[in-house]
């Protein structure tokens, strides 16, 4: 099998979390003998962390090239699966693929609806949190809001970090399948992991508050600022002795250190692992959309969260897809066919069932949300509406061992439930095996994206020819420049 991995950029390693999560997907096409070709508009010479997979073969093809990107397609024989990272990746990129493979699966990696975010930013008011930023949703009209609907309804199968998000977009008949990051949750530790992993469950060893995050990201500017000016003040006139380290790029002029105050600006964090010797992270979070990396980094150093109910979205240990976990969890076979809901025990099938409609009754947002988060598991503190309720939780988790603990113990078992390597490769290849299987008949019964894909096709077909009329015109005058440059030189010299 080939399969092509579309993207605007080549992944750094401890970059982000949407560039962890491509490095994750790309493993697992390797580890399953996969020949895979990643394809990016960016130069090979900002591809030295990619290329650490020998097996991995690297193309550069700038979408607006037709000629070079047709050129690198007809390299690679008839992939079976391409994945789009991003509705930006496969509104430059799919019309290639749609045209030169046309029974190759589309699968969009949604990673989180941007819309969303923008749509909630636009909605803020003074409070940390308010009911009508949770419930806001993407309106169609919106330029992005339509673009990523158009780039969802073209796409086979689409790939989700949250399961609020799938929520989302379940009135588009799509396929989604939920898969977070692939972390080795279940390898077997050797003796230094475990005296790591003792030293970092002392909660008298670990002190201070910590932050993480790029500051060119709003939602993140948006948190330290809230943290600065709101909820910082409150915490240090509790505990006069702690201190909030942030650690992120791109700082602004207006957050500087004051040490009398115990706000401290670190920069960057140089080793993740660093997470490991603070007390608690601080993160309200009051937009945004997506799985928040920052959240499951310290849940793999051991430390409690307290954060927003947009902070925590898709990170409870309930979920709406607890079917497909229990499926791949407790259905041991190699055959994908055989992880179906119908060969689970009935009282689990049950459970799970119940399970998944308190989930999507808790993610319609609806009046009820504050009481029912109080029956949701989580590693640490979200249930935040207030500066003063998310300051007082901050402290509680701060001194209270046992709090602390628990916390800890919580954000394990969603780590192991929902970031695990081996669930999540299971859960991505099973569904792309049944797209591929099913095809020809999802694509007969999609009138919608039939519609769809006429008209892009149409007006991709113009700006390309466009795009190439305009480059053969761009050469020509250069050329022409060449030759009067030439003959200049000859009559001068």
């Amino acid at each position: 099998m080939n399969f092509c991995y579309f993207s605007q950029l080549w992944p750094k390693q401890s970059f982000s979390a949407a560039h962890e999560r491509t490095f994750g997907i790309i493993e697992r096409f390797i580890h399953n003998n996969i020949k895979t070709f990643y394809i990016t508009p960016q130069d090979k010479k900002k591809a030295e962390d990619i290329r650490q997979y020998i097996d991995l073969k690297c193309q550069q093809a700038d979408p607006s090239n037709t000629s070079r990107v047709n050129h690198v397609l007809s390299r690679i024989q008839t992939p079976t699966v391409s994945v789009f990272d991003t509705h930006v990746s496969e509104c430059l990129y799919s019309h290639y693929v749609h045209q030169v493979f046309s029974n190759c699966a589309k699968v969009l990696d949604l990673q989180d609806l941007h819309s969303l975010r923008l749509k909630r930013e636009t909605l803020l008011t003074g409070e940390l949190m308010n009911k009508e930023v949770l419930k806001a949703k993407p309106e169609l009209g919106d330029e992005l809001t339509d673009k990523e609907m158009a780039s969802i309804i073209r796409s086979d199968l689409i790939i989700a970090c949250s399961d609020y998000e799938m929520e989302l977009i379940k009135h588009l008949n799509k396929k989604v399948q939920l898969v977070t990051f692939f972390y080795p949750t279940t390898r077997r530790l050797d003796e230094e992991d475990k005296q790591a992993i003792e030293l970092k469950q002392h909660h008298y060893k670990r002190r201070h508050f910590v932050f993480l995050g790029n500051m060119s990201h709003r939602p993140n500017y948006d948190a330290v600022k809230r943290l600065k000016d709101r909820i910082w003040p409150i915490i240090v006139k509790a505990l006069p002795q702690a201190q909030l380290h942030i650690y992120g790029s791109n700082f602004p002029a207006e957050f500087k250190t004051d040490e009398y105050n115990g706000f401290i600006c670190k920069g960057l964090m140089k080793e993740i692992d660093i997470l490991g010797k603070y007390r608690v992270m601080l993160a309200p979070l009051r937009f945004g959309a997506g799985v928040k990396g920052k959240i499951t980094d310290a849940w793999r150093e051991m430390l409690p969260v307290i954060t927003t109910p947009i902070g925590a979205e898709g990170l409870f240990l309930e979920s709406s897809q607890a079917l497909k976990y229990e499926c791949v969890n407790q259905i041991q076979s190699k055959f994908y066919s055989d992880m179906e809901a119908d060969r689970l025990n009935p009282q689990v099938r049950q459970q799970s069932l119940e399970e998944e409609n308190f989930m999507r009754e808790y993610y319609s947002y609806d009046n009820n949300t504050e009481e029912m988060a109080k029956k949701l598991t989580f590693g640490g503190s979200f249930n935040n509406w207030t500066d003063e309720q998310f300051a007082e939780e901050a402290i509680k988790m701060y001194e209270d061992e046992q709090l602390w603990l628990n916390a800890i113990e919580n954000s394990q078992k969603i780590l192991k439930r929902r970031m695990d390597t081996i669930v999540n490769e299971k859960l991505l290849m099973k569904a792309i095996s049944e797209t591929q299987t099913n095809l020809a008949s999802m694509r007969r019964q999609d009138i919608l994206q039939k519609l769809t894909w006429s008209e892009t096709l149409r007006s991709n077909y113009h700006f390309a020819k466009y795009l190439d009329e305009k480059l053969i015109e761009l050469k020509i005058a250069y050329i022409y420049m060449c030759i009067q440059k030439i003959i200049i030189s000859l009559i001068l010299f």
